[in-house]
């Protein structure tokens, strides 16, 4: 998941330079209101996560949209996207602390075949 994610960044890369594509910036608003952070204040890492998933319903979707509207390719607005969310709600501490590899569950697939 993370080489797919590294090429989606990187080929939006090249077309980001294309089409004129901005980064996705963020601000840090203070919880429960509009406004804007000040410098130098930090949020607790519960009131951090909040304030991504705020960022992405009202920043990181409506410009995807805005993307789509401008007739730039539908797989790179969303790739766009995807390297977002990639980068600011990926759970990577918690992947961290384990110290042995996780146990993958056994699991048996069913294909059809038909003559």
């Amino acid at each position: 998941m993370i080489y797919k994610s590294l090429f989606l960044l990187v080929f939006a890369n090249l077309f980001n330079q294309a089409y004129q594509m901005e980064n996705i910036n963020c601000p840090k608003w203070v919880p429960g209101t509009n406004e804007i952070l000040p410098a130098g204040v930090t949020l607790s890492p519960e009131l951090e996560l909040k304030n991504r998933v705020r960022c992405y319903c009202e920043v990181v979707k409506v410009k995807e949209q805005e993307c789509v509207t401008m007739r730039i390719p539908w797989n790179l607005c969303k790739a766009r996207t995807a390297a977002w969310v990639e980068d600011n709600l990926m759970l990577r501490e918690n992947l961290v602390r384990a110290q042995m590899p996780m146990q993958l569950p056994h699991r048996d697939r069913m294909i059809n075949v038909e003559p």
